[in-house]
């Protein structure tokens, strides 16, 4: 069959979809028709623009906050909603070419009034709202003329991916599509089509004919050699309609070093052709992917995580491939930024040391664990890593073990340190309201936030979410909680007529209640404190850029400048013994080491270098953890980043600095080596 991907909105306008771009380049692999891919979230993109006659670069702006930051609220796909709406309401009596009238009629009008609400209630900007519902008012008439572009493609099967808010999106359009063209094919792929998801969303759209669940790339290859939908019987994770029923078959897990390189032409000759593209072309970022799965997951899965669905096992590609596919996305489409779309970047065999001798000049971004250490760091700021997310979530290490991520408060710290030192962006969310969390865990981080302002902040301050397929989800009497429904905007992103059964197995993302309430506060005062650690965050956020905590080593002294607001003690000359105390604790040090050590070359009571140890964490100047102490402040080695990475990647393992190389079990026990 000749197949047709969609990339619905709300993809990111700065990303070509690596879905459909690694699921097109197998029509230069493999025998079989072809595949046109269509990147229909820069067609809205020009749509909206024309049709709200806005300024474009306003609507950037709102798209990308829409995008990125409403997902939780559903506004994108509540946008698109609207259109299946409209024709359940007209109740078998199509309009002509099956799209909705252009003038809301009563219960729509109810629709977008109550949504609103639900919107400025959760905080969102009264200007945004009334765009938010502009855009639901134009959205039928995209879904018409984009239903008709594909159709002329001549496809016999149009392919949707679907993750994050693009399910609305795609569904609006299959729908337009099957009003037209009966005989074609509808499918949908996607997170949003993993496991129980697919079969649900089978179950309450009709018109859908089939659903991927899992990896996609054998479900096309069959799509591709099939003449009928009867061919695709036996397709690896396709369900299918039979009887009646619903027929699945098991999706097949491929090896990572089996996926492409993504095909991105079509994207670049939809951007070169978009009005208004000087907007988006200067972003972009070409995604790609080294590895599937999640190493750490498969050892001990995050409470929270929910992200990796039936795909948790972890499978690499070999790291040389790493240099050979950046070199050719690069070469071929001339951006030389990247993004790693791996939920956990490989242990080993990554590619990043060939990378950093490879000439070339590409910036990326990696998704990692936060217990690397300066060498780790360093090689990733060597091969051109500027940006990465580690997860750190939380920056108290019993809040960090009830999460099950593997670090402490010290590797959160020490990789702030490290990020900030070697000019590498990290882009990391502080979580609370876990079960069993604690006031002395929100107290903690409340005491630690003034001593850290000069360190990246991060991006939100959230409630932990419970989402499918987390171990929150799957065994929540293990963690003391019981599941109370779908997330409210799960009401609004599915028309009210579908039963609160079949929204149940759509969702994604539900709420919770704490059966057992296990903590040391009252829950007025754990909500008083999650309020002000929220506040707290704020003003962090405020004063990160005038906030400076460095160092500099001279002959025989270090010189510390401590331009922290609120807390910070002006400029030091640390000499003799507290030069060396210093020094053995940057970038992470065994206090008793560093104790013995002070004492033996200058002759100080081991009891009066401890104060000194206890004086500087007083003031901020270095975090403590068990048996170990963390320099806060930056050096400032007047090098450049790259400079100073080339320093720490070709730091070689002393017995005295064990520490940096330190993890953390499944049980949160400290032990050495990584």
């Amino acid at each position: 069959m000749r197949l047709t991907l969609v990339a619905p909105p709300w993809n990111s306008l700065y990303r070509p979809s690596i879905q459909i771009g690694t699921l097109a380049a197998l029509e230069d692999e493999k025998e079989g028709d072809p595949i046109t891919p269509v990147y229909a979230y820069l067609d809205w993109f020009e749509y909206a623009v024309g049709a709200l006659e806005c300024d474009p670069a306003e609507f950037v702006t709102v798209y990308d906050t829409i995008g990125e930051e409403l997902y939780g609220l559903g506004v994108g796909d509540w946008i698109f909603g609207g259109v299946l709406d409209a024709h359940e309401r007209r109740a078998g009596r199509p309009a002509p070419g099956g799209v909705a009238p252009r003038e809301a009629g009563p219960e729509e009008q109810r629709a977008r009034a109550r949504y609103a609400d639900f919107l400025t209630e959760h905080g969102v900007a009264r200007e945004l709202v009334a765009r938010i519902v502009e855009l639901r008012s134009v959205a039928p008439r995209f879904v018409e003329v984009l239903a008709e572009r594909l159709l002329a493609t001549g496809a016999e099967c149009f392919g949707f991916t679907t993750s994050f808010s693009q399910l609305m999106p795609a569904l609006a359009v299959a729908r337009a599509l099957k009003d037209r063209a009966p005989e074609r094919l509808v499918l949908l792929g996607g997170a949003n089509c993993d496991r129980p998801m697919g079969q649900a969303v089978m179950r309450a759209y009709p018109f859908v004919d089939a659903v991927v669940q899992g990896e996609g790339e054998a479900a096309v290859a069959a799509v591709r050699a099939a003449r009928t939908l009867g061919d695709l019987a036996a397709a690896p994770g396709l369900v299918l309609r039979h009887e009646g029923e619903l027929r699945v078959s098991l999706p097949a897990v491929q090896p990572a070093e089996s996926a492409p390189v993504p095909r991105y032409a079509e994207y670049f000759e939809r951007l070169r052709a978009l009005p208004h593209s000087e907007l988006i072309t200067p972003h972009v970022a070409l995604p790609f992917q080294m590895s599937r799965g999640c190493w750490w997951g498969e050892k001990l899965q995050c409470t929270f995580c929910g992200e990796n669905g039936s795909g948790m096992v972890y499978r690499s590609k070999p790291g040389g491939r790493l240099t050979e596919t950046l070199r050719r996305l690069t070469e071929e489409h001339g951006v030389f930024d990247t993004y790693a779309v791996d939920t956990i970047l490989a242990r080993n065999d990554n590619g990043l040391a060939e990378l950093a001798e490879a000439e070339v000049d590409v910036t990326t971004f990696f998704e990692v664990k936060a217990n690397l250490g300066p060498r780790e760091l360093g090689e990733m700021r060597a091969a051109g890593v500027t940006m990465v997310q580690p997860g750190i979530e939380s920056l108290s290490s019993s809040a960090l073990k009830l999460l099950r991520k593997g670090a402490t408060a010290f590797h959160n710290l020490r990789f702030l340190v490290l990020c900030e030192e070697l000019g590498i962006d990290a882009q990391w969310n502080l979580l609370s309201a876990m079960p069993e969390e604690s006031a002395a865990m929100l107290q903690e981080q409340l005491r630690l936030i003034p001593f850290i302002t000069h360190l990246a902040p991060p991006s939100t301050v959230s409630k932990v979410r419970v989402d499918r397929y987390s171990p929150y989800f799957e065994k929540p009497d293990e963690f003391g909680i019981a599941l109370s429904g779908p997330e409210p905007k799960y009401r609004f992103v599915h028309s009210g007529r579908l039963p609160a059964a079949e929204r149940t197995e759509l969702a994604y993302s539900f709420d919770h209640v704490e059966q057992v309430r296990r903590s040391d506060g009252t829950a007025a005062e754990m909500l008083a404190l999650r309020r002000r650690l929220g506040a707290r965050v704020g003003l962090w956020k405020k004063l990160h850029e005038q906030s400076r905590f460095t160092f500099r080593f001279g002959p025989e002294m270090t010189v510390l400048h401590d331009r922290r607001p609120h807390v910070g003690t002006g400029r030091h000359i640390l000499r003799g013994g507290d030069d060396q105390l210093f020094r053995c604790l940057v970038h992470g040090g065994r206090l008793h080491q560093a104790v013995a050590q002070v004492g033996a070359m200058t002759g100080q009571p081991e009891d009066r270098v401890r104060e000194t140890v206890r004086a500087w964490a007083r003031r901020g100047w270095i975090h403590l953890e068990g048996r170990r102490g963390l320099v806060l402040a930056v050096r400032d080695g007047m090098r450049d980043e790259l400079g100073r990475a080339a320093e720490l990647r070709e730091r070689t393992a002393e017995a005295g600095t064990a520490a940096e190389a330190a993890t953390v079990d499944g049980s949160g026990r400290v032990s050495a080596g990584q």
